[in-house]
């Protein structure tokens, strides 16, 4: 049976975000393994990471504010991935056809990504700080913001404000086609009926017609 190595307390700043990276990547490592989020705890990250649960808690006030910062990682990773997108296709570009397929396709490219939006505001905006929440929600804005220019940049025609707009009533969407997408083992089986085919949800697909209805409407 393995046990946490004898804990060094991290002085440097160096040091604190080298533990701090490496409880982050264990956490990605074990999302992988595990079906459901809820089920990463503070103990099965500090038995991962080979720490001990006090030493995780030096950096990290609960298990919500552990997958909130993947999901704020995850966040960066997608903007950048969608950017390159967006600009990728020069022939394709200029159109809100464009748009919604990029922005359909870069997201259902990040499970993760996908699995922790759809759970943020039922589950990991609980049990965090109101610093981490004030800190988190600023982000989130700065997200919208910058992807609604990349969207007006492309199309010129909308505004960056309309843009936003349009993005804020997205991310509900994707927070609620991720479920229902993936539903559970029971309910996957029964839509599978044929007279209940209606009920079926494609998520890169219905993502990318519900943005395209949205961005229609900008027109």
């Amino acid at each position: 049976m393995s046990h946490p190595a004898p804990y060094l307390r991290a002085r440097s700043p160096e040091q604190k975000e080298e533990r701090r990276r490496h409880l982050l990547d264990t956490a990605k490592s074990l999302l992988l393994d595990i079906p459901d989020v809820h089920d990463l705890g503070i103990n099965e990250l500090a038995r991962r990471a080979q720490m001990t649960k006090s030493n995780v808690y030096r950096y990290f006030e609960s298990s919500e504010a552990v997958l909130l910062d993947v999901l704020v990682e995850e966040f960066v990773l997608w903007r950048t991935e969608l950017r390159k997108t967006l600009s990728r296709d020069r022939k394709r570009s200029g159109t809100i056809e464009h748009i919604a397929r990029a922005f359909a396709a870069t997201v259902a490219a990040r499970p993760l990504l996908c699995r922790l939006t759809s759970i943020f505001p039922s589950i990991l905006e609980h049990n965090i700080s109101a610093e981490r929440m004030v800190e988190f929600k600023h982000g989130l804005l700065v997200v919208r913001k910058e992807t609604a220019l990349d969207f007006h940049a492309c199309v010129p025609s909308i505004s960056a404000a309309s843009f936003e707009r349009c993005i804020h009533v997205a991310l509900p969407v994707l927070i609620g086609l991720w479920p229902l997408s993936h539903p559970a083992k029971l309910a996957a089986e029964v839509i599978e009926l044929p007279e209940l085919a209606a009920l079926r949800y494609r998520f890169q697909h219905d993502l990318e017609e519900g943005l395209l209805m949205l961005l229609r409407s900008l027109e």
